[in-house]
């Protein structure tokens, strides 16, 4: 579902798409359930290496788990795999050909059913019925996102929201004041792109490979604020027919933002590449989620004093990108490491540990009964503006990422380019859409 890390320098070390036996002993195999100590092995495929926004905080929690009552015997069997895409492939190609690991993290797809479905990964019902204290960490809402067929498969770690960052100094530059939450309507924002591009400044950051994470926020957002019937529509789980007059209108509008408002290497580009150009200064725009802010004050993705640039806003229209997330599931199948899979769930969304995710990644908590502590505000402005803002966006709603199906989602990355150069018009471009859903009736 979500682009949380920078990778300038990603895969230089990525063989065959993974490197294995980090934070092993070398006491087990793969398949073992136990090591030669009589620890319970948890195999686990870690996305959150190296550059990866959260790289810092699992090392954190994996450590803190084996500290405790029920992770003392556990032991850990790691490999590793840089980049988010490259684990959704991998995590899918197990589903459909071989054996998932046995904690399987959220790498951002919603793969609840398909994983379920396969009967590769554990019914975790009865886990949160005997815990109702557990239970009470997550809405109704949540679970549900996380369920098939009415049965819980997935343990949500954080709730996902995105809105827009923007460049003070380069707004300064065009002589232009940033709203103080959001532009009233997207005319607006158009002229304010037109202003930024007048003065040679670069408005906003788009991509189209690996999912088009960007284009998929603008997307989303001009769909989503698109009044009650394209709100209703961003807030509807794999939906069959795009040739809709809204969701029309907003692709001409999203063809427009990749002629005339990005960079020349938008198209085909990366999001990783067009976060570094929001880094550098060549752009005045990006939509993401407080996972990017700890990036802002890191010496090593941002030059010093970013941080102190970086505004932020809602969409226009006041929107903001608001889903439940996909959750971290158990693919264990021996009852000792079942048990130590959900006990491991359990401390990852501990009141605790969700406000030392926010603090350490920037993920915000999934809990809304967790109070963020004052210091954590004060040592984080940005931070404590994102808490502050979320209270006055007008419009909520899902991202493709999230609520389409998977062709459907394959299918907008790779026909950006089309849209962009002309190839497709906006009524092509939905059909194209249109046509990859319904393949799965």
């Amino acid at each position: 579902m979500r682009k949380k890390m920078l990778c300038a320098f990603m895969c230089l070390t990525m063989v065959a798409g993974l490197m294995t036996g980090c934070g092993s002993d070398g006491k087990s195999s793969k398949n073992d359930t136990k090591s030669d100590d009589g620890k319970v092995v948890l195999n686990v495929i870690n996305y959150h290496v190296g550059t990866d926004y959260a790289a810092d905080y699992y090392e954190y929690l994996f450590d803190a788990f084996q500290k405790t009552e029920e992770g003392k015997n556990v032991e850990f069997k790691f490999e590793e795999i840089p980049t988010t895409d490259s684990y959704n492939q991998k995590i899918k190609l197990l589903i459909s050909s071989g054996d998932l690991p046995d904690i399987v993290l959220n790498g951002g797809n919603n793969i609840t059913a398909l994983a379920a479905e396969s009967g590769k990964v554990q019914d975790i019902t009865s886990y949160l019925d005997d815990d109702p204290e557990w239970k009470a960490m997550f809405s109704d809402q949540d679970l549900e996102f996380n369920s098939y067929k009415g049965k819980v498969y997935g343990i949500p770690v954080s709730k996902e929201i995105s809105y827009i960052y923007y460049n003070k100094d380069l707004f300064k530059k065009a002589g232009i004041e940033a709203p103080d939450v959001a532009y009233s309507t997207w005319d607006e924002f158009y002229e304010a792109c037109d202003t930024l591009k007048a003065k040679g400044i670069t408005p906003v950051s788009m991509d189209s490979a690996d999912l088009g994470w960007l284009s998929n926020l603008w997307y989303s957002g001009l769909i989503g604020t698109a009044g009650d019937e394209g709100n209703t529509f961003m807030n509807t789980q794999y939906p069959t027919d795009y040739n809709i007059p809204v969701v029309e209108k907003a692709t001409a509008e999203l063809q427009k933002m990749l002629k005339n408002y990005t960079t020349a290497d938008a198209l085909g580009g990366k999001y990783d590449t067009m976060a570094t150009h929001f880094f550098n200064g060549e752009v005045a725009m990006l939509p993401n989620g407080p996972w990017m802010i700890p990036d802002f004050k890191s010496e090593d993705k941002a030059p010093e004093g970013f941080y102190d640039k970086v505004g932020i806003m809602l969409l226009p229209g006041n929107g903001m990108e608001s889903v439940p997330t996909p959750g971290d599931m158990v693919g264990a199948k021996d009852p000792e490491k079942i048990k130590a899979a959900v006990a491991f769930l359990k401390f990852e969304t501990t009141a605790e540990n969700q406000l030392k995710a926010l603090e350490m990644a920037g993920l915000q908590p999934v809990s809304s009964n967790i109070e963020v502590p004052e210091s954590l505000k004060e040592s984080d402005p940005l931070m404590a503006e994102v808490l502050d803002i979320q209270s006055k966006a007008t419009y909520t709603y899902g991202q493709n990422q999230a609520y389409w199906y998977q062709n459907v989602i394959d299918e907008f990355s790779n026909q950006l380019p089309e849209l962009a150069s002309g190839s497709l018009d906006a009524e092509g471009f939905c059909k194209k859409l249109t046509d990859a859903a319904q393949k799965n009736d």
